[in-house]
């Protein structure tokens, strides 16, 4: 698993002022500890000045310390919403999951039980796609499915150079001992 992140990681432009949000954060923090792959923040918890200078939504989740944006390392965005969507059972605070098809983000908000300042109806598992101004409902297809199982069955690429590279020196030592004891 990947660490969790630290507090200063979530909060770069400002600390939460009540003891909801900073509660909030450390069910963050732990719901980003149980993903099992890398990532960089790019935002998370958001001060309401902040969230409007950047244009962010009047009740966006980032302002409860509910919400983050990811980018993840060697997986597109979209193939971590797909794996997401596989696991959505395994993550019942799932609340907003959005793939962003014109930036370079993730946007993944939660609402666990004893978070505060949920939205109403959350969690409601809710994944979408985001393209010029657009939030359709998503669902990944049975073919996009596979390659990510496929690609990343817990969270990691699979090591196929390191996986060939062993594979290589077992056969190799298998044919070097039949040909030792036979040659005998």
């Amino acid at each position: 698993m990947v660490p969790q992140p630290s507090l200063s990681e979530l909060t770069p432009k400002g600390s939460p002022s009540s003891l909801e949000q900073q509660a909030n954060l450390r069910l963050l923090r732990r719901f980003l500890g149980t993903l099992p792959f890398e990532y960089v923040i790019t935002s998370a918890y958001r001060t309401p000045e902040h969230n409007r200078a950047i244009g962010g939504a009047a009740q966006s989740q980032h302002m409860t310390g509910l919400a983050v944006d990811i980018v993840p390392h060697r997986m597109t965005n979209r193939e971590l919403a797909t794996w997401l969507w596989v696991r959505k059972d395994r993550y019942p605070e799932l609340d907003q999951v959005i793939w962003y098809q014109d930036k370079g983000h993730i946007h993944i908000g939660i609402c666990p039980r004893r978070a505060s300042g949920c939205r109403p109806g959350a969690p409601e598992a809710a994944f979408m796609s985001h393209l010029a101004g657009s939030y359709p409902r998503w669902q990944p297809s049975q073919s996009e499915i596979v390659s990510v199982m496929r690609r990343f069955p817990q969270g990691k690429p699979l090591p196929w150079g390191w996986i060939i590279g062993i594979g290589s020196v077992l056969t190799a030592g298998v044919a070097v001992g039949y040909w030792k004891f036979f040659r005998r």
